[in-house]
Parts: C-alpha cells; structure tokens; sequence
C-alpha cells in the first residue's frame, strides 16, 4: 500500500515541479558560495594547514620579497638609474620588441640581408626612432620599478633592505642583519648565506637569485638582501588566514550539501521523466514536439555561452560586485533551466524511443532517400514512352479475344495522354504569359515527372528574369542616386564658396567679417579639393590604370607602422584598438603601397563612422593558402542600407550626409583589393561594421 502511495505521489507533476525548483535554488546556493570563496578568499592552502606561521604561504611571501628585491636591485638599481637612462644604455634588438619590429621593418623597406652590417646600418639610420623606442622604455621600467616597490609594500608589515654594496633599497634605512633576524618570520641573504624561516615548502627562489647566492659563497658578490614581516604585519595575515578558513570550510560544506541534493533531484527527474501515475506508458509533453537533434543543439548552445560569456558577466564585479552577484546568480537559473528543460525532453524521446525517429536529421534524410529514389523510378521521358508503348502493344495482343479489358486498356490510355496533353498545355500557357512580361507567374502542375521538372524549370528562369528585371531597376536607381549625391557633395562646398566670395565683394577685404569669410572658402575648398582627388582616384583604381606590384609583404609590421603612423588620430578619436594575432608572422603576396592604402582607407573609415570611446578590433589570421585582415567596429550612426551599398561610390553610412566623409574610401579600398587579386568583404550585424580582407598567402 505504501508503495503504490508513493510511486502514485512520486509520479505527480506537483512533485516534479518542487524537485526541479529544488534543484534549482540548490544551484543557485551553490554558485552563491562559489563566488563567496572567490571573490574573498585570498589563501586557498588555509583549509588544510591551520597555523599560519605553518604554511607554505608566508614562507613563500618571504621567498617571493626576495625575489622582488633581488631582481629590483639587479635591474633597475635605483630611481635614478633609470631616469638618467641606464637601463637602456646597452640595450640590444631582440631585448626589445619595439627594436624588433623597426629592424624588420627597416630590412624589408631597405631589401637588406640580416647580418652584422645592416644591423650596424639600422643603428645610424634609424638614431632618432631608437631613441624614441629607448625613451618608451625608460618610462615602462619605471612604472615596473614603482609597481615593485608597491607590491613589496602590500600589504603592509614587510621591512625590507637590499643592497649590491653601491645601489640601496629599503623601507627602514636600516642594515643591520639582527634588525630583521629578531622577528618571527624573516629571509637573510648574505655572505653567511641563505636563511628563511619559518623555512616551510620547497625553494622557490629565481635562478639570477641562486646564481647570485653561489657568487656570494665565493666572495665576489656584495649582494645583500634582508626582508622580514613585523609583528603587527603577522597580525593582519594570520586574521585574515582565519577569516579565508572559516569561508572555505563553511562554503565547501554548503556546496557540497548542494551538490548532494542537486544529483539526487537531477536523478529523480530523468528517472521519473515521461511518467505519469495511471499507467507506465511514456507520455510526451507539447514541447517534446521540438526535434531532439535541435534540443541538442540548444543544450550545446547553451554550453558554448556559459564558456563565452562567463568572465564578461564575472567581471562586472570591477564596476559592482552585487550587481555581478545578480547578474551571474540570474543567468545561472535562467540558463540552467532551459538546459534542464531540453536535458529532460531528450530523455523522454529515449524513453520512448523516438530520439532518432523525431529528429529533424532523420526527417531530411527519409524524404531526400523518397525523392532520390523517385528521381531513379522517372527515368528519361523518351525511354518511359516507349516502354509504356510497348506495354500497351503487348496488352493488347495478350487480351485480343477479350474486348471488354480492351476497352478499359483503350480508356486508361486516353486518359494518362489526355493528363499529359492537359500539362502540356499549362506550360504553354504559361510560356505566353512570361512572354507578355508577366515573371510573377507561376506554372502550377501536379504530379512529378519530366513536365513537372520542366515547369519547375521555366519557374525557375522567369524568377531569374523577374530578379534581372529588379536589379536592372536598382541599378538605375542607384545610378540615380550615385548623380544626385555627387551633385550634393559638390555642389554644398561650391555653393558656398560662391556665397562668400559673394559677401567679401560687397564687404570687402577691410570688413571685420572678412577673416571669417576667408576660413569658410579655405574649408570648402579644401573640402572641395579633397572630394576631386578622391573622384580622380576612384576613377584610376576602377579605369584599371593602377598596376599593382607584388612583393612579400609581412602584414604584421604593416599594420604595427600604420597604427604607429596614425598614434595621434587614434588618440584624438578615443577609440581603443585591440589587435590580435597567432604567434607566427604573416606574409601575404600584395602591392605594399596598396595595400596600405586599403588599410588606411578602412581608418579613416573608422575614424569618422565609429561610435566614440568604443572598442575597435584588428585580427590577423591564415590559412594555408590566404591571409586574412578584419577590421570590427560599432558604427555611430544606424546602418540601415545593405552592404553591398556601403561599396558603391559617394555611399555612406549616414544617411543625411552630415559628415565629413565623401563616401568614395571603400569603393577605392574595394577596387584597389581586385587590383592585388584579392577580397575586400563588408558585413553588418546591427550596428557592428565588419571589414574582411583576403589576399593570397606569400610561399
């Protein structure tokens, strides 16, 4: 009685629901504390070592100063070392990745060899880009070196003294060895040797510091390294070692009781899944009608965005660590309950053995198997009219002495000819009305066979036409519009000039208002000349008069030089360019000159059409036989007109032609990419402008 009571109560949908919410909000518990443990535990090894003073980690803290100290004084010296420019004195080519990339980038524009005498060359030439590279530099090592001694100072009770015997670094001006040793938790490095303690854990001192231990051992090193944490600096960590503790077993055994239940509510559902109390027939709900190979495409989707998006949402602790909590804590329960909602519907398909019958794969397979097979069954026209002639031939022979079955053969005939005929005749109807100029309509034949394929056919080629017919329109349209925006483009600036030239006529060169007059005409026919020049070059790069001249051209410098060359721009226009890139170096077969060309033009392009202080991206990328350059920003201004639009010259993004640009740079970006052989492709998704580039790789 009992058990029929509870598989009856285990069975009902009311019990389903409360495990399923049950689940959830265990989830949800679990992540809470999850993200207690990460945003506020700093000493994970507090779990398993009690004392503090115990741990590797304040040996390691120790260890760590050392180091710091160590490299501090080997490197970097002294403030001043680094501002009278010290540290870049003797610096080589492959120390820096600046130099680096001036050298390669000198070899490829001079077509000189990698040797001793071109890097000599490169050392006179390019004096003043060095220096500017060295000048960089400097300024990075000393933010590194203040970043040291912040590090070393955070968090507070570390004192500290380091010394190579004419450099010094300390917090306490004191050099006393007894100083540091009389605290608790202390490092000596000297003469003597190397001493920490509490000395817990394994070594885990840098190799240069090793290296200067052994030369201390033989006396011909004065490096000398104290560091040592106050009592009052022991304090603060052993509280705070005790506050991560008492979070990370209190939130593991909360997680690990929510795990327990989520496994057992998760095992309950997909064992009762389809089950209902009346009977144990597997009983599929509405939403099971969705094909389960799609459901598995959702779960998979829904996989792919908690990897991709998981960091983007847990970052938003920098801005509000409440608002991150909401945010992870909300996409956690909606997510997780869509994944269990298409989880459980795939299980009851398997219950009931319909997982692969359902499935959308199964379905296109079935009707492409039907109609390939029907395809084979039609056979040509010619073979099946002969066949169907002889079989009427060989009837009629084989019932000649029966004239009933004669005439039923006689009137089948007729009938499947008169079916024919019938079909043949709608094509021809067909066939006049596409004549008249009418490509909307349709033939409409029932059955299958060589008509049926036929009037497909002629549907197919008077849709053809009617889309010629569409464009040819657009074309003209778009010619249209191509004059009347020249028109405007030119005639605005021009207008203008007339009208002030005009006023300074009237006015004259002594009017007060004549200086104003004169900036106007020098802006409108700067813009006026600027929109000719680049007319004249849209002209010659469509016209086929550019030659392109190909060469080897590496593409990771190039775009490190244009990016360089137009620092300030990118500066003035506060937008932030992330660039990306393998590791190796891109070679692509191209006009250099032109190229560069194309890349500026998608800038500038950028420059006036990207929405400000937003993010812009550059990613390099190849195949093994293309090198591709795209170019991603969010426009300013709504991108409402098709992409191919944005390539036809005077085109632009903004509609009201308020902007600066002329509309020309990526029609000439376009021509100048089929000059090298190559693809300039444009994409829009919503605001997001997308920029591909596609060249052939460099063997």
């Amino acid at each position: 009685m009992l058990v029929t009571k509870w598989k009856t109560y285990k069975r009902k949908k009311i019990t389903k629901i409360a495990a399923f919410i049950l689940l959830i909000i265990c989830l949800l518990i679990g992540v809470s504390s999850a993200l207690d443990i990460t945003l506020n535990v700093q000493d994970y090894e507090s779990i398993t070592v009690k004392s503090y003073m115990k741990s590797n980690t304040l040996s390691n803290e120790l260890r760590y100063a050392a180091n710091r100290l160590e490299h501090l004084i080997r490197v970097y010296k002294s403030e001043k070392y680094i501002r009278d420019g010290k540290t870049v004195k003797y610096i080589d080519i492959e120390d820096s990745w600046q130099l680096t990339n001036l050298y390669n980038n000198y070899l490829a524009e001079k077509g000189y060899e990698d040797n001793a005498d071109s890097e000599e060359l490169f050392w006179i030439e390019k004096d003043k880009e060095i220096q500017d590279i060295k000048e960089s530099i400097k300024k990075s090592d000393l933010v590194n070196y203040q970043n040291i001694i912040e590090d070393l100072n955070n968090p507070e009770g570390l004192i500290y003294y380091a010394t190579d015997g004419y450099y010094e670094c300390t917090n306490t001006g004191n050099d006393s060895r007894n100083h540091y040793s009389l605290q608790n938790a202390y490092v000596l490095i000297d003469g003597r040797g190397m001493k920490v303690e509490p000395n817990n854990g394994y070594s885990s001192y840098s190799s240069s510091l090793v290296d200067t231990y052994e030369s201390i051992e033989d006396g011909t090193n004065r490096m000398v390294i104290y560091a040592a944490i106050t009592d009052e600096g022991l304090s603060l960590r052993v509280d705070k070692w005790l506050k991560d503790r008492h979070t990370l077993i209190v939130n593991i055994f909360i997680i690990t009781m929510c795990l327990i239940v989520l496994i057992t509510c998760l095992a309950y559902l997909l064992a009762e899944a389809g089950k209902v109390a009346e009977d144990e027939a597997i009983h599929m709900a509405k939403f099971d009608r969705l094909f389960p190979d799609l459901s598995l495409l959702v779960i998979a989707g829904i996989i792919a965005i908690i990897n991709l998006e998981f960091y983007n949402v847990f970052n938003i602790r920098y801005t509000s660590e409440k608002l991150m909590k909401l945010a992870m804590l909300s996409s956690a329960a909606a997510l997780f309950s869509l994944f269990l909602i298409f989880f459980l519907s795939i299980a009851r398909h398997y219950k009931n053995r319909t997982l692969v019958k359902k499935s959308l794969s199964y379905m296109i397979i079935t009707r492409l198997s039907a109609a390939a097979v029907k395809i084979v069954a039609g056979g040509p026209l010619m073979f099946k009219s002969i066949a169907a002639l002889i079989s009427l031939m060989a009837v009629s022979v084989y019932f000649s002495d029966n004239l009933v079955l004669l005439i039923v053969v006689g009137f089948a005939a007729v009938y499947y000819v008169s079916r024919k005929v019938r079909t043949f005749e709608a094509i021809l109807k067909g066939l006049r009305t596409a004549k008249q100029g009418d490509y909307e309509f349709k033939i409409q034949v029932d059955g299958s066979g060589e008509f049926k394929q036929l009037s497909e056919d002629i549907n197919t080629i008077t849709s053809g036409f009617n889309i010629a017919v569409q464009n040819e329109v657009k074309s003209e349209r778009l010619k249209s519009e191509l004059i009347t925006n020249v028109s405007h483009d030119i005639k605005t600036p021009l207008t203008s000039i007339i009208s002030y030239v005009d006023l300074l006529k009237r006015e004259g060169l002594q009017s007060p208002n004549a200086p104003k007059y004169l900036d106007v005409l020098d802006r409108k026919s700067s813009r006026l000349k600027t929109l000719t020049e680049d007319l004249f070059e849209a002209a010659k790069a469509t016209s086929g008069s550019i030659e392109a001249h190909f060469e080897r051209v590496n593409v990771n410098a190039l775009v490190s030089q244009i990016l360089g060359e137009l620092d300030e721009k990118i500066i003035d226009s506060k937008l932030t360019f992330k660039v990306t890139s393998t590791d190796e170096r891109l070679f692509a077969k191209a006009d250099g000159r032109l190229l560069s060309r194309v890349m500026e033009n998608l800038l500038s392009n950028i420059f006036k059409y990207a929405l400000k202080e937003s993010r812009v991206y550059i990613d390099l990328s190849q195949t093994e036989k293309e090198v591709f350059i795209c170019f991603k920003n969010v426009s300013a201004f709504e991108l409402n007109i098709p992409a191919d639009e944005l390539m036809l010259r005077f085109k632009r993004g903004d509609e009201s032609r308020s902007s600066e640009g002329s509309g020309l740079g990526l029609a000439i970006a376009k021509s100048l990419m089929e000059i090298q052989n190559g693809i300039l492709d444009i994409s829009i998704d919503g605001d997001l402008f997308k920029a591909e580039i596609r060249l052939e790789k460099f063997h």
